[in-house]
């Protein structure tokens, strides 16, 4: 009897593993495209975990919710204007090389350091969304995608994202 259980019970896994698993890396990549596309080339994915899947079906269509973790890396020095609100994250990025001193080549005030009026500009463009970004730095970020499967394979969509600190 604990045999059959067991059979069961590993059937069971098996099917949800064939469920969802193979479109992980189709949701991995579609993660990295988008990263890479919005911000033509400046930051990379560099991990990414799921945390959880959640399989569903509606009126017959086979669903899969997976979310994530994951980190990003940004290959130069720039502004990352990642957005606000609740939505997914953006990942548009626009260089601003920055000289040895921290002055930016697009702005010659100190960028770090002990100027209030760039502190307050700084901190104005957070609340906007955007972020100014030194090449190496790392961002985590947590998220949820939603996929449908067809004929033609898996199709995701990012639902949610946003940065842990």
């Amino acid at each position: 009897m604990k045999s059959g259980i067991a059979l069961v019970a590993t059937y069971a896994w098996a099917l949800f593993a064939a469920g969802c698993s193979t479109s992980l890396d189709e949701a991995k990549l579609l993660l990295q495209q988008r990263v890479a596309s919005q911000s033509l080339g400046h930051i990379k994915l560099v991990s990414f975990t799921r945390t959880d899947v959640q399989e569903f079906q509606v009126k017959g269509v086979q669903g899969c919710r997976i979310t994530y973790t994951a980190e990003i890396e940004f290959e130069e020095n720039g502004l990352w204007s990642r957005g606000v609100g609740k939505g997914s994250l953006n990942f548009e990025f626009r260089p601003n090389p920055r000289t040895a001193e921290g002055k930016s080549a697009s702005n010659p005030r100190v960028v770090k350091g002990g100027d209030a009026e760039m502190v307050v500009v700084e901190m104005t463009r957070d609340l906007q969304g955007d972020r100014q970004m030194s090449e190496g730095d790392r961002i985590k970020i947590i998220g949820a995608m939603t996929g449908t499967k067809s004929k033609n394979g898996w199709r995701y969509e990012l639902s949610q994202s946003r940065i842990t600190d």
